[in-house]
């Protein structure tokens, strides 16, 4: 009977201790730090004019960064937290919901703090994305764009994640959107130059000393 009573007792223990995680975890953040955010050089109304080696010229305007909390998905609600999302918003896209140049975001399940670039100029979105351990883990190089020296700039390639779909739908899908192959990021700076294959194009920043003075 002691052992009944005992055995209820415990159930009664765990089943109090897991609704009271899921009611706090409701109301927990996992948060960026400080210096996952310092990754973002961009300040609000900086602007980045792009040239291209076609000789096309696009500027990108940002006109915002925020930090927002993202609910988990709803298959992780009872046991996930709030992530926190950084967005750089531009002027160059129709859409309210999916302006940013880039977003850099938490996960749940992981330690990966992701990074994504959505760079629309030219009436094409070219993208790329990694996390911050594989910059981290970059040694950083040279690079000189139009005639001035950078000396703090990583060199992310394309990922598999970013490979072109070949069935038909997927392609209807993507149409516009064009993987980057090389982004030549300064820790500084941000964007100097990223080369698209497909297109066969490499687009440099024009302002970038101008702009951060």
């Amino acid at each position: 009977m002691k052992s009944k009573f005992k055995t209820k007792h415990i159930i009664a223990l765990i089943l109090f201790l897991f609704v009271g995680y899921v009611l706090t975890n409701m109301f927990r953040t996992k948060r960026l730090t400080e210096k996952e955010k310092a990754i973002i050089p961009y300040e609000k109304n900086d602007k980045l004019i792009f040239e291209s080696n076609k000789s096309d010229i696009d500027t990108i305007m940002i006109t915002d960064l925020t930090l927002v909390k993202r609910p988990p998905s709803l298959g992780d609600m009872f046991w996930a937290k709030n992530t926190e999302l950084l967005r750089v918003h531009t002027d160059n896209s129709d859409c309210k919901s999916c302006d940013e140049l880039i977003y850099l975001d938490t996960e749940n399940f992981s330690f990966d703090t992701n990074i994504r670039w959505n760079i629309r100029i030219n009436g094409k979105n070219y993208v790329h994305g990694t996390n911050l351990e594989e910059i981290n883990e970059l040694n950083t190089t040279k690079l000189n764009v139009n005639g001035i020296e950078y000396d703090d700039v990583v060199v992310l390639e394309r990922s598999k994640r970013f490979e072109r779909p070949k069935d038909k739908f997927s392609k209807m899908l993507y149409k516009g959107i064009y993987p980057i192959d090389k982004l030549y990021w300064s820790k500084s700076y941000g964007i100097l130059q990223f080369e698209v294959v497909e297109t066969n194009e490499i687009w440099k920043l024009k302002n970038a000393v101008q702009q951060r003075v």
